[in-house]
């Protein structure tokens, strides 16, 4: 019995059967920047789970969700310092030490230039956005950590309104709840007067009158904060994070100890991360709007069309503005459009075919904006 048990085991052990009993080499802890009830902290487990089977359970991950162990804005000094080897969150957390993070997790309104969130993506993986990514923590933020853009979030949209509006002009005379930082900035610039709130703060604003307007995330988020029982005018089409990124990074010394086939499973379980993300964007932002729409009274309304022109006009004015301060910024903001100018002919004519293949199928009443669905 014992031959044939020493026997059992040799084979389990060639075939690998045992690998998974095994402690895990590496321990990998990410804390991330979102509350684990997100649809982005889903994905987020799923990214886990990928590292861990494509390790062979070398490497085990664990997930924190915001707050676990430091603040939402203390993570990158976390990760640099290896309180934890891991953190997600978005580039613009890190403006207050390099005002270039923007430019890679919001860059507002295509940058003024067209860009749409796939091409930011294509940049970011297949330009040198995500050289200058890295440069952005290491050089710039002098952080010791690898990056990836690795969670998109957006198109984010523009935000809840009591009514319809027509122009610019009347959205200007609205008090709108913008997030801090460039958004706000550009907002400010094109005219339009806004207040920085945080998320708990914005409903009692909104019911003590302080605030006429509001956005958050996008329907599969502002679902759960409530805002339709403030609101029932929704406006998807909005330029301040239509591209919304997140980050995922490690402690560099940490991924550096690596083997290559390891940093391999990382790399990969990064990009399945970012494609995850964009499916799961689609389904739960629909079955939100839905249930918005058809259940909750909610009006889906188109944003102004000379919205446009003027955020992007603004958003040109403060990306120049901050180019012409911060020579990284200015790197940064040189190299993304230029691969705006490669890249938006041909997206144009893309997103247009998709655009015109949907408009036609509801024109034609096939499919409608949830109005008439059971």
């Amino acid at each position: 019995m014992k031959k044939l048990g020493a026997l059992m085991l040799a084979v389990c052990l060639s075939f690998g059967l045992v690998g998974q009993a095994q402690a895990a080499k590496y321990e990998l802890k990410i804390q991330t920047a979102l509350a684990n009830s997100s649809v982005f902290f889903k994905t987020m487990e799923r990214m886990k789970t990928n590292i861990e089977t494509l390790s062979n359970g070398e490497i085990s991950v664990e997930l924190l969700a915001a707050g676990a162990i430091v603040k939402a804005n203390e993570i990158l000094d976390a990760v640099n310092e290896n309180l934890i080897n891991g953190g997600m969150w978005w580039t613009h957390y890190a403006s207050g030490k390099n005002p270039a993070g923007t430019l890679f997790s919001a860059p507002c309104g295509g940058l003024g230039f067209g860009l749409d969130q796939m091409s930011v993506l294509s940049w970011g993986w297949e330009g040198d956005g995500g050289k200058l990514l890295n440069e952005y923590y290491q050089d710039a933020c002098k952080a010791n950590v690898v990056a990836w853009m690795a969670q998109p979030h957006g198109p984010e949209a523009f935000g809840w309104f009591h009514e319809r509006y027509n122009s610019v002009l009347d959205l200007n005379k609205l008090t709108f709840r913008a997030p801090p930082g460039v958004p706000a900035e550009i907002f400010k610039e094109m005219g339009m007067p806004v207040v920085a709130l945080a998320a708990p703060d914005i409903i009692p604003a909104a019911q003590r009158g302080a605030i006429d307007a509001a956005e958050w995330i996008n329907p599969a988020e502002d679902i759960a904060m409530g805002f339709d029982q403030i609101w029932k005018h929704l406006y998807l089409q909005g330029l301040h994070q239509g591209i919304s990124i997140g980050d995922i990074f490690v402690n560099k010394t940490w991924y550096d100890s690596l083997p290559k086939n390891l940093q391999a499973v990382i790399e990969i379980s990064m990009k399945t991360c970012c494609f995850d993300q964009l499916m799961s964007n689609i389904k739960a932002n629909s079955e939100a709007l839905q249930e918005l729409v058809t259940k909750r009274g909610v009006v889906i309304e188109e944003t102004p069309a000379d919205y446009y022109p003027a955020f992007m006009k603004a958003a040109r004015t403060v990306f120049d503005s901050y180019a012409k301060k911060d020579a990284f910024f200015k790197k940064v903001y040189d190299n993304e459009v230029a691969w705006a100018k490669m890249t938006v002919p041909f997206q144009m004519r893309a997103n247009g075919l998709y655009y015109n293949l949907a408009k036609a199928a509801m024109d034609d009443g096939l499919v409608t904006d949830y109005i008439q669905a059971k």
